[in-house]
C-alpha cells in the first residue's frame, strides 16, 4: 500500500515535470515576428488652450490647428511567455499652424510649424484569441516611447513671441492592433491605432513650462503587414 502511494506520487511529479517542460518548449519555440505599419495621423506640439493663465490674453489670443499627415514604421515583436514585447522605429510628420491675435500683448501673426518625429516605442503587448492565431487575433499594448523631433518653422505677421524647441521627449503610449486577413505564405494584413502623450518640446509666451497643457502627443492609425 505504501509502495503504491509512493509510485502514484512519483508519477504525478513526473507528469507535472513533463507538462512544465512542454509548456517551456512551447514558449521557447515562439520566434520573433516582424511588421510594417503605414497610415495617417495627427500630432506634434500639444499647445496650451487655457488663456486664463496667460497675462492679459483674450480667449482667442492664441489658437492652433493640426493637419492630418502620414506615418510609417517597422516593428519587431518578441514573445515573452504568454505575451510579448514590441519595439521598433516609427516616423511621423506633422504640419501645424499657430495663430496669434493678441493686441493686448502685441503679438499678431502666424507661425507654421512642420515637425519630423522619429520614435522608439517599447511596449508590453497582450494578445487575445491565440487559439485562432498564435500571435493572437488582436493585441492591446502599452508602455514607453521616446521621441526625437526636428523642426522647420516659418513666421509671418507684424510681431510674434520668441520661442524655443527641444529635440528629445518621452512619455506613455497605448495602442491596439489586429490582423484579420491571412495569406497562403503565412503573412497577414491588419489595422492599428496608437496614441501618445509626452513631455514638452515647444515653449513661447503662451506655452510655458508651468502651464499644464503644453507637451507633445499624437494619434495615428493605418495598416499593418506582418511577415
Amino acid at each position: 500500500m505504501i509502495m503504491s502511494k509512493k509510485f502514484t506520487l512519483l508519477m504525478l511529479v513526473l507528469l507535472s515535470g513533463c507538462s512544465s517542460l512542454k509548456e517551456a518548449s512551447v514558449y521557447q519555440s515562439r520566434k520573433p515576428y516582424y511588421r510594417v505599419q503605414i497610415g495617417l495621423g495627427k500630432g506634434g506640439i500639444t499647445e496650451n488652450t487655457d488663456m486664463t493663465v496667460v497675462p492679459n490674453a483674450g480667449v482667442d489670443a492664441f489658437t492652433g490647428s493640426t493637419r492630418t499627415s502620414f506615418n510609417i514604421g517597422g516593428r519587431a515583436v518578441m514573445p515573452l511567455k504568454r505575451n510579448a514585447v514590441e519595439t521598433g522605429i516609427d516616423y511621423l510628420q506633422n504640419n501645424q499652424t499657430f495663430n496669434y491675435n493678441d493686441d493686448s500683448n502685441a503679438y499678431v501673426g502666424e507661425r507654421n510649424i512642420k515637425t519630423m518625429q522619429f520614435m522608439v516605442p517599447i511596449t508590453y503587448s497582450i494578445p487575445f484569441f491565440k487559439s485562432v492565431k498564435p500571435q493572437g487575433l488582436f493585441q492591446i499594448k502599452f508602455g514607453y516611447l521616446c521621441q526625437f523631433t526636428f523642426f522647420n518653422i516659418t513666421d509671418s505677421g507684424d510681431r510674434l513671441p520668441n520661442y524655443s524647441t527641444k529635440v528629445f521627449s518621452n512619455g506613455f503610449t497605448l495602442g491596439f492592433s489586429t490582423n484579420l486577413l491571412r495569406f497562403e505564405n503565412r503573412s497577414s494584413l491588419g489595422v492599428f491605432f496608437e496614441g501618445y502623450r509626452g513631455t514638452q518640446i515647444f515653449k513661447d509666451f503662451y506655452n510655458k513650462t508651468e502651464y499644464q497643457m503644453p507637451g507633445t502627443s499624437f494619434m495615428k492609425y493605418g495598416f499593418i503587414y506582418e511577415f
